[in-house]
């Protein structure tokens, strides 16, 4: 780590790059907050969000009802003034909406979690569009200035680097002792 620090510290002082090119940066948070393809992605994303917690809200006033349904027909159950007849009858009309609120609870989890997976996926595929857009760009102006690195300073990650300095099948061959 010492090594890459000394190997950029020119950086700083805007001397040359010891690696044999310019080392650039970008602030990559800064980038994709300011892309406007990003940001109709997101508008249109919170849009699919909100529809789907309609829908969510929907469902669950749905199953407030029943549950409402439910309860009224327990009260009907506890009155004592009821026949063995009356009481089997609403004994059976109390069984038949324990089973659709049940139903009902398994359908609202399952949407719920649907939803949410389809939504996790939608998003990381169109932030990881948008990076990888965002990636060619930079790389484009990287060629443009000569440069062989450009570190992300929102999070100090290399965004491009020159493949000539990559030693990754060097690094693998020495491990493995080739």
């Amino acid at each position: 780590m010492l090594l890459m620090l000394g190997a950029l510290a020119p950086i700083a002082s805007g001397a040359p790059s010891p690696l044999g090119g310019n080392v650039l940066t970008v602030d990559a948070a800064r980038v994709y907050n300011s892309y406007g393809r990003a940001e109709r992605s997101r508008e249109q994303f919170q849009q699919a969000v909100e529809k789907a917690q309609e829908e969510m809200r929907a469902m669950l006033d749905e199953g407030v009802k029943m549950a409402r349904e439910l309860q009224e027909i327990r009260e009907k159950m506890d009155n004592p003034l009821l026949n063995e007849a009356a009481r089997s009858k609403i004994q059976k009309e109390l069984e038949e909406k324990t089973e659709e609120v049940r139903k009902k609870e398994i359908e609202v989890n399952a949407f719920r979690q649907q939803t949410d997976r389809e939504l996790m996926e939608r998003r990381e595929e169109f932030v990881n569009k948008h990076l990888e857009e965002i990636k060619a760009v930079v790389a484009n102006l990287a060629g443009k200035r000569k440069a062989v690195l450009v570190l992300n300073t929102a999070g100090m990650e290399v965004l491009y680097s020159d493949p000539a300095m990559d030693i990754t099948d060097g690094v693998i061959d020495a491990i493995n002792g080739k």
